[in-house]
């Protein structure tokens, strides 16, 4: 027995076979380190044979960030379940900063310019029809809610995304007294507060 015919052999390669390999090698390296030759490499296989399942690394790259808004959105409506305004708006801050440390990677890619605009929003539904009912039930009319809940994700995007980005690095141990726990609460409750007074002002 050759030491090539003792290799264990790869499954038929499919879409989902190739979509997972690419999450695990983004998951591990990064976004930016996903490419066709490094996906092959991920997947013991030709670059040519990715091309039966995906049709070229921008369409590649534009899959990933529909799912893993698709997953985002997942968490966010499975975290709205059951409350409403203030409480509703905390219950999905907590949920996108849970989701941000738990798949950065996955979260710098679906926070990047959409690839496929379409497709993209329409993965965002569920996120997006999870804040609106917050917002909503928060006691704005229609016509303020889109902008209010694009505010909101962006002050809590702000944050998120210098956490997950490292940018804090070892503040806490420079400064005891920063919890940053406690700055994503601030954050929370100024866009909270932001909604209310929104909200009864007009």
């Amino acid at each position: 027995m050759t030491i090539d015919s003792a290799r264990p052999r790869r499954g038929r390669l499919d879409q989902e076979v190739v979509l997972v390999a690419a999450e695990t090698l983004i998951d591990r390296d990064g976004y930016d380190a996903l490419t066709m030759t490094s996906l092959a490499a991920e997947l013991d296989a030709r670059v040519s044979s990715l091309y039966n399942h995906v049709a070229s690394l921008e369409d590649l790259r534009s899959l990933i960030q529909i799912r893993a808004m698709k997953m985002l959105g997942g968490h966010v409506r499975t975290a709205a379940m059951g409350h409403a305004g203030a409480d509703g708006l905390r219950a999905l801050s907590h949920q996108l900063r849970a989701f941000a440390q738990q798949h950065p990677q996955r979260y710098a890619a679906l926070t990047r310019p959409p690839l496929d605009r379409e497709g993209f929003y329409t993965a965002a539904l569920d996120a997006i029809e999870a804040l609106s009912v917050m917002v909503r039930s928060a006691g704005l009319p229609e016509d303020r809610l889109i902008p209010t809940a694009l505010a909101i994700f962006s002050a809590l995007h702000g944050f998120v995304s210098l956490e997950v980005a490292g940018y804090f690095g070892d503040l806490q141990g420079v400064d005891e007294a920063v919890d940053l726990d406690e700055v994503f609460e601030l954050v929370i409750r100024g866009a909270v507060t932001a909604t209310v007074l929104e909200a009864t002002a007009r």
